[in-house]
């Protein structure tokens, strides 16, 4: 007999996350870690990693993410969704194959060439950024074989960056980096890229583990892949479980995953800019922690803002102004 699957209410689903993301209690973990469990952290804001990391692990220090970061075991980049990443070491070249697509196709103006067309061209901005580049050097340095519309001139230059398979220098990565990036060719172990197969069941299984259970939309809105190959890899994956939401929709999670009650105590936490927690879900599925009613306060002008969680769910935003003397912390 076929057993249905179970129903998860929108509570439910908000305590799951919660758990994956730490945000529950916080863990005795270390920082490469919690970045593995919580499937990479954004970071266009460069302190965003650091308060992310902060209202999750217990005891964390600003010194220990810098340094690992220093040690190349974290490694910022372009990757879920053509934005910026922090990822282990380790698991960096699974990110980048699965997502190179995405990243490519971000953008891209009706008519542009495609990713084999410009493979010489990344090829040389692979090797001329054995040593650190500005973007601006990146875009003189491919001045030559770009096209003379502005619009396409530009693409080539974010193609350039975000598809050759450069990474960013260790100090943009840094809490206090405001300055120029600049890019650089990954080190050489963590330039073999695996196969297709097992990148895409990796970052499937990872995704998964960070916020699900989610459908295979929210999971392709995440990486900002196409559909098949994410679908194909929760296909491989053998303690897959299935569930509904409140609509009906189907939902796949990892058997072993909490599921905590709906009931479950949740301590007031504070988000990051363009927290993850925020932004691991399809647009409209997004209520499982920001209510309809705060989204447009929250998300707007390509910012995600810093906020906090009462009772699990965004209930505000938060700021912080500094003196030479004080930082005052306040709610909006």
């Amino acid at each position: 007999m076929t057993v249905a699957p179970r129903t998860l209410t929108l509570r439910e689903l908000n305590r799951a996350l919660l758990a994956r993301q730490m945000l529950l209690t916080r863990r005795r973990v270390g920082v490469v870690d919690a970045i593995e469990r919580l499937a990479g952290l954004q970071g266009q804001w460069a302190p965003s990693p650091y308060v992310a990391l902060w209202s999750r692990l217990a005891g964390f220090t600003r010194e220990d993410l810098t340094a690992s970061i220093e040690k190349g075991l974290v490694i910022k980049a372009t990757l879920m969704r053509a934005t910026l990443h922090l990822v282990s070491a380790k698991e960096y070249a699974a990110y980048a194959l699965a997502t190179l697509d995405g990243r490519f196709a971000a953008w891209r103006p009706p008519g542009g060439p495609d990713l084999a067309t410009l493979k010489d061209i990344h090829d040389r901005v692979f090797k001329f950024a054995a040593t650190p580049r500005t973007r601006d050097e990146i875009r003189e340095f491919i001045s030559r074989d770009a096209p003379q519309d502005e619009r396409l001139r530009n693409w080539y230059l974010f193609a350039a960056v975000t598809a050759s398979g450069i990474i960013w220098e260790k100090g943009g990565a840094r809490w206090e980096h405001r300055q120029l990036a600049r890019f650089v060719a990954p080190p050489a172990k963590l330039r073999k890229a695996p196969k297709p197969d097992a990148a895409f069941d990796l970052v499937a299984r990872r995704y998964l583990g960070a916020f699900g259970p989610s459908t295979v939309g929210d999971l392709a809105s995440w990486t900002g892949c196409r559909v098949p190959p994410l679908r194909e890899a929760l296909g491989r994956i053998a303690d897959l479980r299935r569930f509904r939401d409140e609509r009906g929709r189907e939902l796949f999670d990892l058997a072993k995953s909490p599921r905590p009650a709906a009931d479950t105590v949740a301590p007031a936490r504070f988000l990051a800019r363009f927290d993850a927690a925020i932004l691991g879900h399809d647009a409209a599925e997004r209520t499982r922690i920001l209510p309809a009613e705060y989204k447009k306060q929250v998300i707007f002008s390509a910012e995600v803002w810093t906020t906090f969680l009462v009772d699990g769910f965004v209930a505000g935003r938060w700021k912080i102004g500094a003196t030479p003397k004080q930082a005052v912390l306040e709610l909006l």
